[in-house]
C-alpha cells in the first residue's frame, strides 16, 4: 500500500494529528468545554481536505486555523493512514515537532492543552483518535531509537577519512 501525504487529493478525506514537544515528551490535544452533564472529552486537531489540497498542506492549514502557528512543512511528519469509517472517508494522521510548548488561549469549543502520552491513557477519547495517539506516539519511539542508533554508529565506525 502506498501512502499519499504530497500528491493532490481529489476524493473527500480528512486531515488530523498533534503538536509534539521533544523537549518535554508532551503532545498538544485539544480538550472540549467541560458541561454540567458531561465530562471533558479529548480529540486532536483535524480537518476536511480541501479540492486540490494534499494531506500535509490540510494539517498546516488546520494548525494555522486553530492555532494561529504556521508550521513549516519539513516540521510535519505522517503517523499513518486508514479508512475512518464514522467519517466515511481516509484520515490521514500527521506530527508537527516544535521546539517549545506555547501556551494557547481557549478557543470556541475547546481548550488545547499540552500533556504526555502516558496521561492520554485515562482521558475519554473516541476510540479511532486513542488508537492514532498509540500509534503516533510508537512512529515518535522509534524515530527516535533511530537517531540514537545513528549517532552510536557514528561514534563507534566514524567516518575515514
Amino acid at each position: 500500500m502506498q501512502l499519499c501525504y504530497t500528491t493532490p487529493m481529489h476524493k473527500p478525506f480528512y486531515a488530523s494529528g498533534f503538536l509534539y514537544n521533544q523537549k518535554t515528551g508532551q503532545i498538544l490535544l485539544l480538550q472540549s468545554q467541560p458541561t454540567d452533564d458531561s465530562s471533558p472529552a479529548w480529540s486532536m486537531l483535524g480537518g476536511e481536505g480541501r479540492e486540490g489540497e494534499d494531506a500535509m498542506i490540510t494539517f498546516q492549514r488546520v494548525v494555522l486555523e486553530f492555532l494561529k502557528i504556521d508550521l513549516k512543512i519539513k516540521r510535519i511528519l505522517p503517523i499513518y493512514d486508514y479508512f475512518h469509517e464514522g467519517l466515511d472517508k481516509i484520515n490521514y494522521v500527521f506530527y508537527a515537532e516544535v521546539g517549545k510548548a506555547l501556551n494557547f488561549s481557549p478557543l470556541k469549543d475547546y481548550i488545547p492543552v499540552w500533556i504526555r502520552f502516558d496521561e492520554t491513557l485515562k482521558l475519554l477519547f473516541a476510540s479511532k483518535t486513542q488508537q492514532d495517539i498509540i500509534v503516533g506516539e510508537r512512529v515518535i519511539n522509534a524515530k527516535q531509537r533511530d537517531i540514537e542508533a545513528l549517532k552510536i554508529n557514528a561514534n563507534v565506525f566514524p567516518p575515514s577519512g
